[in-house]
């Protein structure tokens, strides 16, 4: 009884939610980082090779969709203004075409089912709807910053059940993971969440929002120690030296320094298993498949990765160009062998100029605008963007939806916050331009008042 009770009141409440997105989009969008991380799975059905599940904002994201449609096609109110600035819609819809043409072809060659090749490419289109929602939506800095806000409550409310499963003594994963979890996912959350926030404290002059800034990067070391992630561990530790090479001023590379330094001279310190899980090279006796590369033999997780991506070549040489298409050659961990066997050459050119767009205007913003904001926010992006792309040499982290969703998000917020900001800037010089003044007509100087 109590369980019927419970399945009831959460269809009324999921009910209620997206009844709110549909009169109150920007609503759903304070609600959308809650959702990433704090939603559970719920299996709809199965392919030959994998699950198909959806959650709460797969959900959100529908109804929000279905309102820029409602908006362009019913009442013919489609603000085309509010997608100018959005600079990554060209890469983003290169690499979704070059998705779709590879998967079609994978289908017809008989390499992936279309039921699953049709869902999971579905799936990756999906994170680019995401930045598509939140840029289109968020017109207000201070919408901007309730979204970012959100986002940060979410990392304390994954940090603080980080902590509960710590006493249990095995590896940490994120809420509602279910019977398989992934902390390697925890891992590579917390290389995004954790740059951004140490960007933002960087750039936020001194008060309340550093110190909550300070503690919440503070309290989110050990949670990410104990994820037990080698590709994570690898990737903060990228992250840390991108801060360092980018920073200004010597108080935060020395900042910067030193914290690197404290990690590294506390190992010692931490537990046996986690120091056992830091050695790449100790190989398991009586393991087989152990690989060895420059005479080093490597633990039974790595030498599955190397013999997978042995394999992987071989896939490859057969259709190098447009690949097997997503689900077509089975699973391999890592995304840019993943990448390479399903989407072929294609893919990997359309995933390069992609990120390579993302760095670039990251880089740019940190560089030119003078919104202590605004720099925080991209130098953290910046070196989030750096730390995946090293995640994703050990994990398929560009499929991950819970590293991706909030990477999006906060892409979209720093697009849209500086869209914004130019945008009140123009206002402000035109406005300058166009008050007369006693230097703009000098005939006036003198002349005898009206009054």
């Amino acid at each position: 009884m109590e369980n019927i009770l419970l399945i009831y009141g959460g269809f009324v409440a999921l009910l209620i939610l997206l009844l709110i997105t549909v009169l109150k989009p920007v609503i759903a969008l304070y609600l959308l980082p809650l959702a990433f991380s704090l939603s559970p799975e719920i299996e709809i059905g199965k392919t030959a090779a994998r699950e198909i599940s959806i959650k709460v904002e797969d959900l959100l994201l529908t109804v929000l969709l279905i309102r820029v449609i409602f908006d362009f096609v019913i009442n013919k109110n489609f603000p085309l203004e509010r997608l100018a600035g959005g600079r990554f819609f060209t890469p983003m819809a290169l690499h979704s075409l070059v998705l779709i043409l590879t998967t079609t072809l994978g289908v017809a060659m008989l390499y992936a089912s279309p039921a699953s090749g049709f869902f999971f490419t579905l799936k990756l289109l999906q994170y680019f709807f995401f930045f598509f929602v939140v840029f289109f939506y968020a017109q207000d800095k201070r919408d901007i910053k309730i979204m970012l806000g959100s986002a940060l409550l979410t990392m304390a409310i994954v940090t603080i059940n980080g902590y509960l499963q710590i006493p249990g003594g095995g590896r940490i994963a994120m809420p509602f993971e279910g019977e398989n979890l992934e902390p390697n996912t925890f891992g590579g959350y917390y290389v995004v969440l954790g740059a951004v926030v140490a960007g933002l404290y960087m750039h936020e002059p001194k008060g309340r929002k550093k110190t909550l800034y300070a503690l919440l990067l503070g309290a989110a070391v050990l949670p990410f120690v104990y994820t037990q992630s080698r590709g994570s561990w690898v990737a903060g530790g990228f992250s840390l030296l991108t801060f360092l090479a980018l920073t200004k001023g010597l108080q935060r590379k020395v900042l910067i320094f030193a914290f690197a330094i404290l990690t590294v001279m506390s190992i010692p310190l931490l537990p046996e298993n986690i120091q056992e899980r830091a050695r790449f090279w100790k190989a398991e006796e009586g393991y087989k498949s152990t690989q060895t590369v420059g005479g080093i033999n490597f633990d039974p997780s790595t030498s599955d990765r190397i013999e997978g991506y042995k394999d992987a070549l071989n896939l490859f040489a057969q259709s190098p160009v447009f690949g097997r298409g997503i689900t077509g050659a089975g699973f391999f961990d890592g995304q840019f062998i993943r990448l390479m066997v399903e989407n072929g050459i294609l893919g990997l050119m359309s995933f390069a100029y992609l990120n390579y767009m993302i760095l670039r205007y990251l880089l740019s913003v940190y560089r030119r605008t003078p919104d202590p904001f605004s720099r925080g926010l991209a130098l953290g992006l910046f070196c989030a963007t750096t730390g995946m792309l090293i995640h994703s040499l050990g994990a398929n982290t560009y499929i991950i939806v819970r590293i991706m969703e909030p990477y999006m998000l906060l892409l979209a917020l720093l697009v849209s916050y500086e869209k914004i900001s130019n945008a009140e800037a123009h206002s402000v010089v035109t406005e300058k331009q166009a008050t007369p003044s006693r230097y703009t007509y000098p005939y006036l100087v003198g002349a005898p008042s009206t009054a």
